[in-house]
């Protein structure tokens, strides 16, 4: 998995960092899930996390899965 830091510092409302520590847990509730499933699912929290708040950083996730 590659990221930008558009991901690990999106902030909600109350400029809470969405943080490394909720990316990987995310990453660990979905991993039985293709890699288009997970990175549906990571930027879908992402976007959860940040509410209203608008998009000042770029948002970028690869995701690489080997069958």
């Amino acid at each position: 998995m590659l990221y930008t830091d558009g991901i690990t510092e999106a902030e909600n409302i109350d400029q809470v960092l969405y943080g490394l520590e909720r990316l990987i847990e995310v990453i660990q509730i979905n991993w039985q899930r293709t890699a288009s499933e997970i990175r549906y699912a990571v930027i879908d929290d992402v976007r959860s996390h940040m509410g209203a708040q608008k998009v000042f950083d770029d948002i970028t996730l690869l995701l690489l899965k080997q069958k």
